[in-house]
């Protein structure tokens, strides 16, 4: 459904509108016409407030409103500034628009060896060769063949927002991953959150290679000597990784699961004369 028309429009927004209504950069150094999100010598004109923008991205960044892609009809060429209905070739020039057209999403792209392609069932464009993917139909999204047998398959499991930036991650132009618990996330998000933390923002699971950082800890726990009225304190634990609980002996910062190994835990209770299972 269309969004409705805004009724008025911030002169911060409109001022921007006229800067980008006529030519944008892709690589202003190096001539290349189109935004930071897309290569193409086209402007989109926004049927929700008659604006000339270059994508959908770049609209949604300036307005409190959200524009309707598939309800895109009129385009400008860059070129030669001729106003016409929203195609990939200049009816004036006669220059190609983008090297990908989808007359669908209204989406034009002239990014060079950039692979796309329309799946009618997700009913929008994706990045990537379609021979590589195939549609889901539980998670109500296309799939990576190569992870067709471990992807964890979750109704509309791509249909939610990015833990990290908070965008939605379905009809994203970025790169989505999954963590090892499954959840979904930008790439670069996960990338940037990884220098910083190593457990998953929403079930707290680790997601990337802990063996490093967990020998580190081993290493410290050994050399590390408690002092002696808390040598019969245990503690209940719960681990992040394999979802159990275990008994560990008490420390101050560190309790390693009894069953898979792992440090990433969390105390339950802890009281004195516990049997400590598995150490």
């Amino acid at each position: 459904m269309s969004p409705s028309k805004p009724s008025a429009k911030d002169d911060t927004v409109d001022e921007i509108t006229r800067r980008m209504a006529s030519v944008s950069f892709n690589d202003k150094a190096q001539t290349i016409l189109g935004c930071s999100h897309y290569q193409l010598k086209a402007k989109l004109l926004a049927p929700c407030c008659d604006s000339w923008v270059s994508c959908r991205f770049c609209h949604d960044e300036v307005n409190s409103h959200a524009m309707d892609r598939f309800s895109v009809n009129e385009m400008k060429c860059m070129l030669c500034q001729e106003e016409q209905p929203i195609a990939q070739d200049c009816r004036k020039c006669k220059q190609q628009m983008g090297r990908y057209y989808c007359d669908k999403c209204r989406l034009i792209d002239d990014g060079p060896g950039k692979s796309i392609f329309h799946c009618d069932q997700c009913g929008i464009c994706l990045s990537g060769e379609k021979s590589k993917f195939y549609h889901c139909h539980t998670c109500e999204a296309c799939v990576a063949v190569g992870a067709r047998d471990n992807h964890g398959c979750t109704e509309k499991k791509l249909h939610c927002d990015c833990p990290v930036c908070g965008e939605h991650i379905f009809g994203s132009n970025k790169v989505i991953v999954q963590t090892k618990c499954q959840h979904m996330m930008h790439e670069g998000c996960l990338q940037k959150y990884a220098e910083h933390s190593f457990k998953c923002p929403i079930c707290s699971a680790s997601i990337c290679d802990t063996r490093v950082f967990f020998k580190t800890i081993e290493d410290y726990m050994k050399a590390c000597t408690m002092p002696r009225e808390y040598k019969d304190m245990k503690s209940q634990i719960h681990c992040n990784d394999c979802r159990q609980r275990s008994v560990a002996q008490y420390h101050f910062a560190y309790h390693k699961c009894s069953l898979c190994r792992s440090y990433n835990t969390s105390i339950l209770s802890t009281t004195r004369g516990i049997g400590v299972a598995g150490q």
